[in-house]
């Protein structure tokens, strides 16, 4: 097929209108298979379709060379002097046909294709260089001028339209002048930062937008940090932006921008921020407040400071490796007061009953090792310290605890006086359910027994430094998840932002890094990285398989083989049989979990990250190849619900009839954006299908999108509980179920309750209501059900919940109880409950 596409094109004789059709699809074509065109015999043809006078034809032909560049960028260099021409004429001569003048700009769209493809080869245009046909530099001054003329002569206009074409042009120029570096002109350089520091002050959010987006790019050239540094104030007011892209881009900026005499300024100002701050951009700056300020830290009892402050006012978004950073960091300066500084500054942080676990952790780590370094100030003496880690044994998590005992046993070994206190922690875990807590308290009860005092202070001293790393794990991890959220799939043109490598420094965007990482590190950046953290806890290893949907009836009878018979390609492959209870598991776990893999097998990975504030919700879910081969006609449909106002977008065919096609080790995105307007019970259905290897397959899939999702924690006095408890009386207010505890789990403690009132307040979004009950062995919580349904006032419909989960340790049983005034409120409440507490 592709030959005689090739050959309709290349034909003098085809009309303009069939030329297009023949560049676009063989675009198409080449996206699916990239070695149907051999570059170095392909690109004269290329060469005499942009001699051609017809603009359709040229900007179709610019299309399909973007496409092959980004597969074989050198063997289409040749090129280079054609393209300048023909940007020459549009810009500089304005010769341009007049059906082709939009609001009179000569075909901003081929403008922008035209400038895209010479982003491609920065060193071929600065170095001068071009294999002309004329062998000299003309094209290079021809493309100064070209670029000069761009940023001198467009401004804002009334219209709006125009406004945008021409900034869409613009903005190109300067994405080139950043891709030259230093090699292009100087005089360019500066004219970008003035033009760009107007634009990031200007009340058009999207100009703004790309203005921050762009001098981002433009300040990690050599020398350009002076120039950025007089616009901080300004990037400062657009953290505070209403647009969250704005705020995006803002934060990009005020990283790239930051050094040593400005970071403490910028990073307070950013920890002031991130009190206000919405939960999509939380994550994310963290995570560069903490390499901010590790990076820029002139005193590292301040770095150490930050980070509590980070804990402190969003912990749930810190993740292991900033407070791991902070453990290496403090062990690596045993040098000055640094160690005995944050060891008495995190048992002051720990001292409050309530403590965020991950202040916990990083206490708990660093009195182990160096609290003996402050033991004999006042208050803080051994003993001390021990209490007030254990004040929060009940609270803190299988992981926390298991920290806790190693540093109970540092402590024991320092001090006499804490040996009485430690042994009865150990004996009581000696039988833990946990593996790991239950190893730790046996082998460290049994150390002294075992081993001569000299062998046991030598297992327990403090740990050796850690090895100095090149590169931080918060910057890797960082570039992973830019590299994620940058990568959509396989049939895009190649971003010159995160494909090129960097290698000249100047030449391409740092932060980055490839497109065509591997596919793990790119899973990693994703939100899948969770789930792989949490199956290495054990956390996924004791579901149940009759938990929750979707249900047998949800999964087509004729589609659940493995494989499809022989002989029969036209019926299609549905989900296999041995994958269907880990897919069950894997629903119900994300109906409580931010993030996470809704459905694995060998050929696909779909990872789903979701995230809601009050009635709307954010969901993106990630498809991704796992095969060895590409996956053809790929889409995706999404059931339309009565309860949800859902739109989606998603990569370049995916929701559409043809599909797209996802190559080996890369992924297609789908994005969700939700809006409940009524109670509802059940989740919404997605279907994906594909074809591998000629043979189609079609997997029904369910969101985890359920009604807890849009759930308001509430806090209730006793008193206030139960007399709301009591109005709810009804049959069809409230519904009950009594769960029974698998035979195989441990017994109902005090540690299990701990863990109800979590699955209550973490994944349910109830508020904990304490006092209610005189007996340990209930728990309640309330919430409010947000929706966007208005009543006749105008005001929002919610709807008020109340859920009691009652504990009997005799029968090894749980009775779920949920009341509301919407009875269908009340089953999807309690239908996420039994499930939950069935996989606690």
């Amino acid at each position: 097929l592709h030959v005689e596409v090739q050959r309709l094109l290349i034909t003098s004789s085809t009309t303009p209108c069939v030329k297009k059709k023949a560049a676009l699809c063989l675009l198409r074509l080449v996206r699916t298979s990239p070695e149907l065109i051999a570059g170095r015999e392909f690109a004269p043809h290329i060469a005499t379709l942009l001699q051609h006078r017809h603009l359709g034809v040229l900007t179709s032909t610019m299309s399909l060379l973007i496409g092959l560049a980004t597969q074989h960028e050198s063997e289409y260099e040749s090129l280079i002097p054609y393209v300048v021409h023909i940007l020459g004429m549009l810009v500089l001569k304005k010769a341009c046909a007049r059906e082709y003048l939009y609001y009179r700009t000569p075909s901003p769209w081929l403008q922008i294709k035209l400038l895209k493809f010479l982003q491609f080869y920065p060193q071929a245009i600065s170095s001068s260089s071009l294999e002309a046909p004329e062998g000299n530099t003309q094209y290079v001054a021809q493309l100064h001028s070209i670029v000069n003329k761009v940023l001198t002569e467009t401004d804002v206009s009334d219209s709006i339209n125009k406004s945008n074409a021409d900034h869409a042009v613009l903005f190109e120029a300067v994405n080139l002048i950043v891709i030259w570096g230093h090699a292009g002109p100087a005089q360019l350089r500066d004219g970008a930062m003035r033009l760009l520091g107007k634009f990031i002050s200007v009340r058009e959010p999207n100009i703004r937008y790309l203005g921050l987006m762009t001098m981002s790019r433009l300040a990690q050239l050599e020398g350009s940090a002076e120039s950025v540094k007089k616009h901080q104030a300004t990037v400062l007011v657009s953290l505070k932006d209403a647009d969250i892209s704005v705020r995006r881009r803002a934060l990009d900026l005020l990283f790239v921008m930051c050094d040593t005499d400005n970071a403490e300024r910028i990073v307070d100002e950013l920890v002031s921020h991130l009190m206000v701050a919405d939960a999509a951009i939380r994550e994310e700056m963290v995570l560069k407040i903490a390499i901010l300020a590790e990076k820029y830290a002139t005193d590292l009892r301040w770095y150490v400071d930050t980070i509590l402050k980070l804990i402190s006012i969003s912990g749930d978004f810190v993740s292991d490796s900033i407070w791991h950073r902070v453990a290496q960091i403090v062990t690596n300066h045993p040098q000055g007061d640094l160690q005995a500084y944050a060891a008495a500054t995190l048992l002051v942080a720990a001292s409050p009953r309530r403590c965020h676990e991950t202040a916990v952790r990083v206490a708990a780590y660093i009195l182990g090792e160096f609290g003996f370094l402050i033991a004999e100030r006042p208050g803080m003496s051994g003993e001390d310290q021990f209490r007030i880690l254990h004040q929060h044994w009940p609270t803190v998590g299988p992981a926390t605890r298991a920290i806790l005992i190693s540093t109970y046993a540092k402590l024991a070994n320092l001090y006499e006086e804490c040996r009485p206190l430690v042994a009865p922690v150990f004996v009581g875990n000696k039988n833990c359910v946990d593996v790991e807590i239950q190893q730790r308290s046996a082998e460290y009860a049994a150390m002294r027994e075992a081993f001569s005092p000299e062998a046991v202070e030598d297992l327990l001293r403090e740990m050796p430094p850690f090895e100095d790393r090149r590169q931080s794990a918060l910057e890797k991890r960082l570039r992973e998840k830019e590299i994620a959220d940058g990568a959509f799939g396989a049939t895009m043109d190649r971003n010159v932002w995160i494909s090129r490598n960097g290698k000249d420094g100047e030449e391409g965007a740092r932060q980055n890094g490839h497109a065509n990482d591997n596919f793990n590190s790119v899973d990693r950046g994703s939100g899948l990285h969770a789930v792989e953290e949490e199956q290495d806890e054990g956390a996924a290893s004791s579901y149940d398989e009759n938990d929750a949907p979707p249900n047998e009836e949800d999964i087509d009878p004729n589609t659940s083989n493995a494989m499809p018979q022989p002989g029969s390609p036209d019926v299609p492959v549905g989900i296999p049989k041995d994958v269907i209870p880990a897919m069950r598991k894997a629903f119900s776990n994300l109906c409580t979990s931010p993030s996470g893999v809704l459905f694995e097998n060998q050929l696909l990975q779909v990872g789903l990250k979701h995230e809601y504030s009050g009635s709307q919700g954010r969901v993106s879910v990630f498809f991704g190849n796992l095969s060895g081969a590409v996956l053809t006609n790929f889409r995706c449909e999404v059931d339309e619900c009565e309860h949800l106002r859902m739109q989606a977008q998603g990569t370049q065919g995916l929701l559409e009839e043809e599909g797209c096609s996802v190559a080996v080790r890369t992924q297609a995105k789908l994005l969700l954006l939700s809006e409940v307007t009524a109670p509802f019970d059940d989740a919404p259905a997605m279907r994906v299908t594909f074809e591998y290897q000629g043979q189609r397959h079609d997997y029904p899939l369910r969101l985890p999108i359920v009604a807890t999702c849009f759930m308001e924690p509430v806090t209730l006095e006793p008193g206030a509980f139960m007399q709301r408890w009591k109005s709810l009386e009804g049959q069809e207010r409230e519904c009950q179920e009594v769960v029974k505890a698998p035979p195989t789990s441990a017994p109902i403690d005090e540690d299990c309750m701990s863990r109800i009132a979590r699955i209550v307040t973490d994944g349910l979004k109830f508020g904990r209501c304490q006092g209610c009950d005189p007996t340990p062995w209930t728990v309640s919580g309330a919430a409010t059900f947000r929706t966007g349904a208005k009543d006749m006032n105008g005001n929002n419909i919610n709807v008020g919940c109340l859920v009691r989960v009652e504990a009997n340790p005799q029968a090894g049983a749980y009775r779920v109880t949920t009341r509301t005034l919407h009875p269908i409120c009340s089953r999807a409440v309690k239908n996420v409950a039994v499930v939950s507490i069935k996989l606690a």
